[in-house]
């Protein structure tokens, strides 16, 4: 339901937008897409320190060659078409030079799939890859997405497709045959299927895959007409096929690559086709499996050891850091969610699997959202953190809000960017000449955007309904509401809840910049995005692209740069907010995690990087303008622990998805959420969920965008949630 009614006949109502990560951004920049949006309403986005971005914003260190450091590693899917169709939008409206650096959506994101999954074999590590080809679509939006049985048949295509174009699995049969017993509806059933896939009994273990592939084209795309019995016949096919494989491959797939990688393809395929039939996702969508996680659900439905174990599960873990309070030991992602983003991640990308930012994601992304929804008229209140929601006596509404002023503007309204090599980015710290504290707040070292911040509060602002706002859009992740919503979670028993069941995980980042080059480090293949090496540091990604974007000077030029991030551990519970060393503790953490990785593990992917004779770590090939010695050099590079309420991933795990709120219902008559913690059709940490669902909010106001792509697993999606 849109909110449409003003405060009065005539008046505009008053919208507060809190925070600035992507589903903050995403329902400014819908609020605002109409001609006459000035005319319904006065918005205005509160953001706590001086930069936008929340979890991906980014900043440029002017002091180290205007070097993009990054909260993490933040690479676009293909599949993120609202995420997409808001860029682009928001790329044209800019109508930057055409010799400007990032002058089109098209500079700013480039097609990028040659991703790698680690593998450990006999004791050591090797790349395998999962190369990802281009297609012609443009991201954003496009012809619509698959429904599930849709879904099945492309897996099951796939699957195909990978078990005839084997050539040395063919013919090669280990054990005689077993007996294949018929059911009564054989007969029948070949009938229907087609004379061209009559074969022998005996000859049935080659064609069961081709025979399920032919029924699911049979049965048609209308699953409310398919038969019961057609589905079990379904089933009958897929559980003789991995049978008859196991049969065929088990002896090899221990001792040889390309068989034990074919039997893993095949059997979490054939278990994810069966758990989909078997479980009713046909029909309920795949939010109804989210109370179990993923690899427990594949196993119940047959998948094997050998394939849980597998990099291309443990890889899909480590994409979502999915490990309850950090611990790589307890993994959980809930089954439907891991499955519809795995579906949709490799049958609905477009134009390519993934795609690399040209720059920081605060230069990509956050500078065009600033300067359009800025040029369209939104006022934004940078160094304004707010500190609590209040809500009316009896509970329906957002009363009052308290925000807290950090710091005062100079000349009243402060401009947050700056200029790097014509690209107007982020800086890594506050511009200090704008501030009356600057002097200080450089002085001290004091980080504005730390919930341990000594840094006592300027000002306390009250901002009250029917004066200061008439419509709240929350913007801010999860993990803090806990600590701004005490009021709005006591009177209200869906949100506590949410904050019981939705839970979030610490991560760690470092960046390194390197004199070699990737093929001089030792790396034999194409530059990579990878995932399932050793944890935490599981996920790396090559990033060199990104120099022509820095400033680096004489022989401190790099040839290399690189992003390596994981989950991080919840060990021990954080001290409140009182103790400012706490984050210098818990960096110093990250660095000690981090020297140890690359003493024991970086060489696996770096040979060059080990000295061969002493097997040490040549320190020396990290840029270092200090010229430190050891691993000393490793402090001229950047590293983060993610540890701030607002920063904290959130995860999908099991049992929790029915427990989110929707955008639009949030229990609050004025309340509208934004992020990707929300219940928005994906429910998973990701760019696209957080797009989705600040989509979301600004329909619930304003009823606009009508249709959201992905928000439902089954058509029509501009259904009211």
């Amino acid at each position: 339901m849109s909110n449409n009614a003003g405060p009065g006949i005539g008046q505009r109502q008053k919208i507060a937008i809190l925070g600035g990560g992507c589903g903050a951004m995403a329902a400014a920049f819908a609020l605002t897409d109409r001609p006459d949006w000035k005319d319904r309403y006065e918005i205005t986005l509160y953001q706590m320190g001086w930069r936008l971005g929340g979890k991906g914003a980014s900043g440029r260190n002017a002091a180290v060659g205007n070097r993009i450091e990054e909260h993490g590693l933040h690479i676009w899917f293909g599949l993120y078409d609202n995420a997409f169709d808001v860029m682009k939008r928001c790329y044209a409206e800019l109508a930057r030079p055409a010799e400007a650096p990032l002058a089109t959506w098209e500079d700013a994101f480039k097609p990028f799939g040659d991703v790698y999954l680690q593998e450990q074999v006999d004791g050591q590590w090797i790349p395998l890859p999962c190369l990802f080809p281009e297609n012609q679509q443009v991201p954003g939006y496009g012809e619509g997405l698959p429904t599930v049985w849709d879904f099945v048949a492309l897996l099951l295509d796939r699957m195909h497709d990978r078990f005839v174009t084997t050539e040395h699995i063919h013919g090669q049969v280990a054990v005689p045959t077993a007996p294949i017993i018929v059911p009564p509806w054989w007969s029948r059933f070949v009938d229907r299927v087609g004379v061209g896939l009559n074969v022998a009994v005996h000859e049935l273990e080659y064609h069961f895959l081709a025979l399920a592939v032919e029924f699911v084209r049979k049965l048609g795309k209308e699953v409310e007409q398919h038969q019961a019995e057609e589905h079990q016949q379904l089933l009958w096919l897929l559980d003789n096929f991995r049978a008859a494989m196991w049969r065929k491959l088990g002896h090899r797939v221990q001792n040889d690559e390309p068989t034990r990688r074919l039997w893993i393809e095949l059997d979490l395929g054939s278990a994810a086709v069966s758990g989909i039939l078997r479980d009713g996702v046909l029909f309920n969508g795949f939010d109804w499996i989210d109370t179990e996680d993923f690899s427990q659900w594949l196993r119940r439905h047959g998948a094997s050891d050998l394939a849980l174990s597998s990099p291309w599960v443990r890889g899909f873990y480590d994409l979502v850091f999915g490990f309850l309070e950090g611990d790589t030991t307890q993994p959980n992602v809930a089954a439907g969610t891991a499955l519809r983003t795995i579906l949709r991640m490799v049958f609905t990308y477009r134009g390519a699997f993934m795609w690399k930012m040209q720059a920081g994601m605060g230069d990509t992304v956050f500078t065009p959202f600033y300067d359009v929804l800025k040029a369209r008229g939104v006022q934004f209140k940078f160094f304004h953190r707010v500190t609590a929601l209040y809500s009316t006596a009896e509970g329906s509404a957002v009363e009052r809000i308290e925000v807290a002023r950090q710091a005062t503007v100079r000349n009243g309204e402060y401009q947050p960017l700056v200029d790097v090599g014509g690209l107007l980015c982020w800086p890594s710290e506050p511009l200090y000449d704008q501030l009356v504290e600057g002097d200080a707040l450089q002085h001290d070292g004091i980080n504005l955007e730390s919930y341990w911040t000594p840094w006592p509060d300027v000002e306390s602002l009250t901002l009250e309904r029917g004066r200061d706002f008439d419509l709240v859009v929350l913007g801010i992740s999860v993990g803090a509401l806990p600590f701004l919503c005490s009021e709005l979670i006591a009177v209200n028993d869906d949100w506590r809840q949410m904050l019981d069941r939705v839970k979030t995980v610490r991560t760690q980042a470092v960046q390194l910049w390197l004199r070699p080059d990737l093929t001089e480090l030792g790396w034999a293949e194409a530059s990579p995005v990878l995932t399932a090496f050793v944890e935490p540091m599981d996920t790396w990604a090559d990033m060199s692209h990104l120099l022509v974007r820095e400033t680096w000077e004489g022989e401190q030029r790099p040839a290399n740069c690189a992003y390596f991030c994981g989950p991080m551990s919840d060990a021990e519970e954080p001290p409140f907010f009182t103790d400012p060393h706490y984050p210098v503790m818990e960096a110093a953490k990250v660095r000690e995690t981090v020297v140890g990785f690359m003493e024991a593990h970086l060489g696996n992917l770096w040979p060059a990087f080990l000295h061969q004779e002493r097997r040490e770590v040549s320190w020396g090939l990290l840029i270092d303008p200090g010229n430190a010695e050891g691993p000393t050099r490793l402090d001229a590079q950047f590293w983060r622990a993610n540890i701030d309420p607002s920063e904290r991933y959130v995860l999908s795990v099991a049992g929790s998805t029915k427990y989110r709120l929707y955008s639009e219902r949030s229990g609050f008559t004025n309340l509208y959420l934004a992020g990707d913690w929300t219940r928005n059709g994906l429910n998973a940490g990701c760019v696209e969920a957080a797009v989705i669902s600040g989509l979301q909010a600004s329909r619930g106001i304003s009823g606009y965008p009508a249709m959201i792509p992905g928000e439902k697993d089954r058509l029509p999606y501009s259904d009211t949630p």
